[in-house]
């Protein structure tokens, strides 16, 4: 420790000098690299897309809490990130604003992996997504980030278009099939009205009735609901397996219910086992009454949702909000020419240090070679005078 001390303050002009030396390189380097200047833009997250059936109405139908809360879906605040990474949107970027011809490239592979290179994102704990891009030019910076967005938006509505046009075309083929099998139940229910005149119901068994017609119309509901949600989501993804646990769960409802029932009659017995008889007229209005009531609850839920769907498929307002658009940067992003010059100052020091290190052990090193020489060289001699001596005959 004392020699590593004496060297540097033996050494201390020449360590200080390059450590000066290599400040004042790094900063004259500094000078000569090309300027980066960074763009920022901030963005809300996505909000849960309106064309994706709520089946609100038919919900609020229901009044009995058969099942626990269900959740609604969770945010997709990575969506805007994936897009905006998108070969589709850099591609877009990269024609308008010539970027080929900027990154010095003939190839769009090449492009776009230069392209990708000076995009950031950060993905605050609110759900706010930061986006930064970074280029020679400041005002070029700017006008790409918020092109970018543009480009967002753009892609986000199509996409919102095309879903809602498909969820209207599908509703709309359910639609006319539930308006058929309605026209038929009222009409079954009609003539047997006439025919048999008024049915008196027991409150029993007009409870079992609207039980049973509940759940069957969540059912059907959920069961249509996983039908529309199949065109665009996968039958893995989180929100489809959700939809199906709770559609298990209403279909569960109904099997314990019938418990091996095999008909109407059974299915209200093992409901209201304390029931001895139940009139088979009653149980014919009660079958007709519950396909009526079923079917007009899921004909009621489609209209609302192949109204929703068409007036989404309408809608022609921005998709993507932006918290802050991005300006043109004042200050350079890099190079940081103040760090540079810290490492060119540091790395001098260091290189010098180890250099006087160096030296002055190896000339210590030499001076103890050459002691032990002096001290051998008597030794040397009288041995070289025994060699030179005659020989006796």
């Amino acid at each position: 420790m004392l020699f590593f001390f004496r060297t540097l303050i033996a050494w201390r002009r020449f360590i200080l000098g390059w450590g000066v030396t290599g400040a004042l390189v790094m900063a004259a380097v500094s000078f000569i690299l090309p300027r980066w200047y960074t763009a920022t833009t901030s963005i809300f997250p996505p909000e849960p897309s309106m064309a994706m059936p709520s089946y609100t109405e038919l919900v609020q139908q229901l009044s009995a809490p058969l099942l626990g809360p269900t959740a609604t879906g969770v945010a997709p605040e990575t969506v805007y990130i994936e897009m905006l990474k998108s070969r589709t949107l850099g591609e877009r970027i990269i024609d308008e604003f010539e970027l080929m011809r900027v990154y010095k490239t003939s190839r769009i592979e090449d492009a776009l992996e230069d392209f990708h290179s000076h995009i950031g994102f950060s993905l605050l704990d609110n759900g706010l997504l930061i986006m930064t891009f970074e280029d020679r030019d400041p005002e070029r910076a700017a006008q790409i980030a918020n092109r970018m967005i543009e480009e967002l938006d753009d892609i986000t509505r199509g996409l919102k278009v095309t879903r809602a046009g498909r969820t209207r075309d599908f509703v709309g083929r359910q639609l006319e099939e539930r308006e058929e099998m309605l026209a038929t139940a009222e009409t079954e229910l009609k003539d047997f009205q006439q025919e048999f005149k008024t049915v008196d119901l027991d409150e029993q068994l007009r409870s079992a009735l609207d039980l049973i017609t509940e759940l069957s119309s969540r059912a059907i509901a959920l069961e249509t609901e996983l039908q529309i949600m199949a065109h665009y989501t996968s039958k893995s993804s989180a929100e489809y397996q959700r939809k199906q646990t709770e559609y298990g769960e209403v279909v569960g409802q109904l099997e314990k219910l019938k418990r091996g029932a095999s008909s109407d009659e059974d299915i209200v017995r093992s409901y209201l086992p304390t029931m001895d008889e139940v009139p088979e007229v009653a149980l014919q209005y009660m079958r007709l009454r519950r396909a009526v009531e079923v079917q007009t609850a899921v004909y009621t839920m489609l209209v609302n949702e192949h109204e929703k769907a068409r007036i989404e498929e309408a809608r022609d307002t921005p998709v993507v909000q932006v918290l802050d658009k991005a300006h043109t940067p004042n200050l350079r992003s890099r190079p940081k020419r103040k760090i540079l010059v810290m490492v060119g100052g540091l790395l001098g020091l260091g290189w010098s240090s180890m250099l006087a290190l160096f030296v002055t052990a190896w000339r210590e090193e030499s001076g103890r070679n050459q002691t032990i020489l002096e001290l051998l060289r008597p030794v040397a001699a009288d041995f070289s005078r025994l060699r030179g001596r005659p020989r006796r005959q």
